[in-house]
């Protein structure tokens, strides 16, 4: 990384490109990789916090952790094909500067939430529909994640890797795992807020179906 790139939130987010450029240093890497994953995670928690107020405060703690093992757990599952796709990509850094480099990306993306999560909030706890509160956080989240990809992008402009084909199909696999994440650990509970809300095993699409079409009948509020 350059010596006018700060490792700060700035800068991560006006040069994601020069940021990336620290996985090809030798210097404080521990320091900078604890840095990106503290933001992905504590982003991605408060995104969750207030997802989760929907429900009630007790509600909102619980989806706050599963909230950030969203976004840590389809990484550490989709890690492997990672470095195949940036092998595919032209990239040849080694797994542990590939793996600074992918936290790039999702530390964008923990930013993002976090400074969309008061927005969210607002609506959580003004709001009885869960079909709309559902639906907005996914919009929330889409906006985010167009800009997650901004460091792949950067990675051919500054040399680490020949093409981001490889980086964007990543992207996308990495994308429906966390979304069947969502399923398997169902943030906010679904079940104290709509009784008709699955249970079992369940594809991403099905259960957000299920979720939004089926769940209004039931008051939000606090666990009962």
């Amino acid at each position: 990384m350059s010596d006018n790139v700060k490792c700060d939130i700035p800068s991560l987010l006006r040069s994601p490109g020069e940021f990336g450029e620290f996985a090809r240093d030798t210097g404080a890497y521990a320091r900078r990789v604890a840095f990106l994953t503290a933001l992905t995670l504590l982003g991605t928690a408060l995104f969750g916090l207030a997802l989760g107020c929907f429900v009630g405060w007790r509600v909102a703690c619980l989806c706050a952790l599963k909230m950030a093992g969203v976004v840590a757990f389809p990484f550490i599952l989709c890690f492997p094909t990672l470095y195949v796709f940036a092998s595919i990509s032209g990239c040849r850094l080694s797994v542990g500067r590939l793996l600074a480099f992918g936290l790039v990306s999702t530390a964008m993306l923990g930013c993002l939430l976090a400074a969309l999560a008061p927005i969210l909030w607002l609506f959580a706890v003004s709001t009885e529909s869960i079909a709309f509160i559902v639906c907005f956080a996914i919009i929330l989240a889409i906006v985010a994640v167009r800009f997650a990809f901004r460091p792949f992008h950067g990675a051919v402009e500054k040399g680490i890797a020949t093409s981001a084909i490889g980086f964007k199909i990543w992207f996308v696999v990495f994308l429906v795992v966390a979304l069947q994440t969502v399923t398997l650990i169902r943030p906010m509970r679904p079940t104290s807020v709509a009784k008709d809300a699955p249970q079992g095993k369940c594809f991403f699409v099905k259960h957000f179906l299920d979720v939004v079409i089926g769940s209004d009948s039931e008051p939000s509020g606090e666990e009962k």
